[in-house]
């Protein structure tokens, strides 16, 4: 292949990503982008990539894709930080994440009102820390299931507490972005949080408002045990 047609194969997935991607969703696989243009070889293709990137045609969001969203999403700690304080004081070894329905409420449909809490932290220690922190004076669930879900209701300083889960999202104490949006698809069902179409209108909203890492959100979806197939629907969607 000469330098001429490398040159022409590079504009055409160009002009193709302008008319059949951007305008239409604001992520992509690599897959998505091999499609537009065959013929063009993996390396090869990976060099346009890594050049559409310096360009600011696209940016990375993730192992394996892409997406027109520039700025990477940026989450409101402030819900999360009385939390986070209490237990790094009581618990300075213990690890441990946490994340709130109260920094999502911007990218609700409906305005929501009372806010629950996550900690995940070691089965071993949960029983320590539900005690701590109903002395604290919150509102704890310990890992409600079954009928304990079904009685779930949020009131002041409702906080659950879960099983952490293995290599989870999460920086420092502060869970990522996409952690908790595979969290709350499965509270959103176990808690009676929100419906399907609540769940998807957030994870819209917030994939529009800055850029998630996509590979590692499905790579946590799969050790949260969930078919990353509608998932990837939805985000294609956006």
């Amino acid at each position: 292949m000469t330098k001429t047609n490398k040159i022409d194969f590079k504009d055409l997935l160009k002009d193709e990503i302008e008319k059949k991607l951007k305008g239409n969703q604001r992520y992509f696989s690599r897959k998505d982008l091999r499609n537009l243009v065959a013929g063009v070889r993996l390396g090869t293709l990976n060099r346009y990539l890594v050049d559409f990137g310096k360009e600011g045609i696209l940016y990375g969001a993730g192992r394996g894709w892409y997406s027109f969203v520039k700025q990477s999403f940026e989450l409101d700690q402030r819900p999360v930080k009385k939390v986070i304080a209490a237990m790094e004081k009581k618990y300075p070894l213990l690890p441990f994440s946490v994340w709130s329905t109260e920094q999502l409420k911007s990218f609700a449909h409906h305005m929501l009102t009372r806010f629950v809490t996550f900690v995940y932290v070691d089965r071993g220690t949960m029983s320590g820390v539900y005690d701590f922190l109903k002395d604290f004076g919150y509102d704890v669930w310990l890992n409600p299931r079954g009928n304990d879900a079904r009685k779930f209701s949020i009131g002041e300083k409702t906080v659950v507490i879960r099983p952490a889960v293995t290599r989870e999202r999460s920086s420092g104490h502060l869970a990522d972005i996409e952690k908790i949006l595979v969290d709350l698809l499965v509270e959103a069902s176990a808690l009676n949080l929100m419906d399907e179409d609540e769940h998807c209108r957030v994870l819209g909203n917030i994939l529009a408002a800055g850029r998630v890492d996509v590979g590692a959100l499905l790579n946590y979806a799969k050790r949260r045990k969930l078919k990353t197939e509608g998932i990837i629907e939805r985000i294609k969607s956006i």
